[in-house]
């Protein structure tokens, strides 16, 4: 009698969590958005985290071992089975990192998700049932796009989340791959195509500049996809065929990092390539044009110790050497719709057309170990 019985619960640990990343963007999106696993499994090493993004991105993770699925949707799904989607997937996780604020985006991860985290939206009417819906909303922050994107990572952590390091797909070379660059000797990279044709460089001084690589000793390996042949054969018609390889259309994402690694140096253009070739630590040159390269300039290797700036047309950070337009004097009004005012034909920019070759020559030289001469 008067005896009080007090039953103490032990605390409840999660021995097992799992995580969904949501990117619905491009290549290079979707592989900035990844490097959230490592700092995920990193805390929580038991937990499993699997990635929705496009059908078309899967290749770009191959490799990454922190990523227990990939989970790929279409551009444009029949909405009676994106219903039926978001309802299969109701609560199969414990958390939603949501990448991007889109309304498929967000509706994916509410649904998938008992908790989902995102960038806080616009205060609008618009916006308000995404302000409803999703459990955890962080401010935007500034910088490149993976000083973006850690934040989100936020809410799992106890005190400030760890910076984010990018990190690339990986898978091992075949036999022919590896003697068909074996045949080149010391060699370069080039990868000369993007998406977009106002993010692209002229054939004629890709051909220069691989005139230039060739004399000074160098094999040339072109990288890209099924898609760039044709490009990369207009470059290569006048280029001596003992020297040169096309590895696009024959090595996947993760052969195409092996590839670079095992190069003396990287040329390409802004493309989801360039982000691989940055994260493995090997010299790049990277030409930009209309993109803003504080937010979307490859991150080196060993993190993005300074901030790009938008206002130089030749910088180096880390790994990184990015070049840009020659005459930075001249306002631009910026493109629409990859449509450039200030060219003819306008698919292309004036500003990846003013970079000279010079210019990229001597970047190479000075920032990576191609040595030769300035011209």
């Amino acid at each position: 009698k008067g005896l009080i019985v007090r039953q103490v619960l032990a605390p409840i640990h999660l021995t097992f969590m799992k995580f969904l990343i949501v990117s619905l963007r491009y290549l290079g999106d979707c592989l900035l958005a990844a490097a959230l696993a490592p700092a995920l499994k990193a805390r929580f090493p038991d937990a499993q985290i699997d990635m929705l993004t496009f059908k078309d991105n899967a290749p770009i993770l191959e490799g990454i071992q922190d990523i227990s699925h990939v989970i790929g949707v279409e551009h444009h799904p029949n909405k009676f089975v994106q219903a039926c989607s978001h309802l299969a997937s109701w609560n199969k996780y414990d958390w939603a990192l949501i990448t991007m604020n889109s309304t498929r985006t967000v509706l994916y991860g509410y649904f998938a998700a008992k908790h989902q985290v995102m960038v806080r939206p616009y205060p609008s009417l618009e916006e308000l049932w995404k302000q409803i819906l999703i459990t955890d909303q962080i401010d935007f922050v500034g910088g490149q796009i993976l000083e973006r994107t850690q934040p989100l990572l936020g809410p799992l952590f106890k005190g400030t989340a760890p910076k984010l390091c990018p990190i690339y797909p990986d898978r091992e070379l075949s036999t022919d791959l590896q003697a068909r660059l074996h045949m080149l000797g010391p060699y370069a990279v080039c990868q000369c195509n993007s998406r977009y044709q106002d993010k692209n460089w002229g054939i004629e001084k890709w051909i220069e500049l691989a005139h230039l690589l060739m004399t000074a000793g160098y094999g040339i390996c072109f990288t890209g996809g099924p898609g760039d042949v044709d490009y990369l054969l207009k470059i290569t018609e006048a280029l001596p065929p003992q020297k040169i390889f096309i590895a696009a259309g024959h090595a996947s994402f993760g052969q195409t990092s092996r590839i670079i690694m095992g190069a003396v140096a990287y040329i390409g253009v802004d493309t989801a390539t360039s982000h691989i070739a940055a994260a493995t630590g090997i010299p790049c040159v990277c030409l930009y044009g209309p993109t803003h390269v504080d937010a979307w300039g490859p991150a080196p290797k060993c993190g993005q110790s300074t901030p790009y700036s938008n206002d130089l047309d030749i910088q180096t950070v880390g790994n990184v050497t990015i070049v840009r337009r020659d005459n930075a004097d001249i306002p631009c009004s910026g493109c629409t719709r990859h449509l450039c005012a200030h060219y003819n034909p306008p698919q292309l920019s004036r500003c990846m057309q003013s970079i000279s070759v010079e210019k990229v020559w001597n970047a190479l030289c000075c920032h990576t170990p191609i040595g030769s001469k300035l011209l």
